[in-house]
């Protein structure tokens, strides 16, 4: 039975890194998730109350989201070419600086309107237009995390942790995490940066602290995928843990929620951005099974066996959004903030969110491809 299981290790695995091309399938992944953002933030960034197909989207999406791009961040830094320990550190300069780029772009938006509008706003929409200010001013999401993120993995690189060190790390912070989350430091200056990273403020949407298990896994699966020679077997050996994970996940949440949906949704918001060990392993779970899918969905459409750009619309704009997802996420709530101020800064309907997100999916790609293609002719 051993020899056996030790054929079909080395039937799937090989000592040399032969799997060392561009795992699509994240890309894919990445990408789908961008149109899933684009529709949960019409209602969040204009504190719209979700209608209840909006709320089962979430509650879909916080299984994988944020942890997605994260997780694939740290596929990335074992997959480039450029991910030394200088490089990602100064790649977490680079998006720590992004972020705050993208809080000045945020308030601009906020403000643009506000002349035009001043005279006629009622006090829900002067509360709601200095809320929202305040807070974006500070703003933390998903640019700063992975910049700190980049500067630890940096670290952990600089001293050439092994696979195991990766998984057992990324185990100990998503243990660890929930008793650290919202420590005060009382010390000026250091406890508001102790705030950004492990802290419990409005301005902070996610925080590194909960976040870096994601990025250890990444690494470390990067590592063990970069030595698959037979990645089918290797999907279609994880496909059946990462499955009956997913199953007791939903089974256990529906026994614990039932049919008390509005419940269901406010503690899976909120632990979304702050998961514990098990919601992490659940995600993770989620994650691999929807980028297994996706492998096998592009091997079925294959003729050849080679991989190339795809001839299908859809799957080529997935995939450009995967490859430029930094510029869609930056600038999609421009267009919702924008929005908002010319309703007086007060919340939507949920038709108009959705017409909203449709919006902003055809500016936020006016606005991509234009900077992209007046990059390329500047190169040029």
């Amino acid at each position: 039975m051993m020899l056996r299981e030790d054929k079909k290790m080395n039937a799937i695995f090989s000592h040399e890194e032969t799997n060392t091309k561009r795992q699509r399938e994240f890309d894919y992944l990445k990408g789908i998730f961008m149109l899933f953002i684009y529709l949960i933030h019409a209602f969040q960034a204009t504190m719209s109350p979700e209608d209840s197909i909006t709320q089962w989207i979430f509650m879909f999406a916080t299984m994988s989201g944020a942890a997605i791009f994260i997780f694939v961040m740290g596929i990335g830094t074992v997959y480039s070419r450029n991910a030394t320990p200088v490089g990602m550190a100064k790649s977490g300069v680079r998006m720590v600086v992004y972020q705050y780029l993208n809080n000045f772009a945020y308030v601009i938006a906020l403000l643009i309107p506000y002349p035009f509008v001043s005279g006629n706003l009622t006090g829900t929409g002067r509360d709601n237009f200095k809320y929202l200010t305040v807070v974006y001013i500070q703003y933390i999401n998903i640019f700063f995390i992975t910049g700190i993120i980049y500067f630890v993995l940096a670290l952990l690189k600089k001293l050439n942790m092994s696979i195991a060190g990766y998984v057992i790390m990324g185990a100990a912070v998503s243990i660890i995490a929930p008793f650290l989350y919202g420590k005060p430091v009382d010390v000026p200056v250091l406890g508001y940066i102790m705030k950004l990273l492990i802290g419990d403020a409005e301005f902070v949407s996610f925080t590194p602290l909960y976040f870096l298990a994601y990025a250890m896994f990444g690494v470390a699966f990067g590592k063990i995928l970069r030595h698959v020679k037979d990645k089918t077997k290797f999907y279609g050996m994880l496909a059946v843990p990462s499955t009956v994970v997913i199953i007791v996940w939903w089974v256990l949440t529906f026994r614990k929620y039932g049919s008390d949906i509005s419940q269901m949704y406010t503690e899976l918001s909120n632990a979304y951005p702050q998961p514990d060990p098990w919601h992490v392993v659940a995600s993770m779970a989620h994650i691999f099974l929807f980028a297994i899918v996706f492998f096998f969905m592009e091997i079925i459409c294959r003729k050849d066996g080679k991989l190339r750009e795809p001839k299908n619309p859809v799957a080529r704009q997935i995939l450009y959004y995967s490859e430029h997802i930094s510029k869609y996420y930056a600038l999609h709530i421009i267009v919702y903030f924008v929005a908002l101020g010319i309703n007086g800064y007060e919340c939507f309907q949920s038709y108009q969110c959705w017409l909203l997100a449709l919006l902003s999916i055809l500016v936020t790609e006016i606005m991509v491809r234009g900077y992209n293609m007046l990059q390329a002719k500047i190169a040029a």
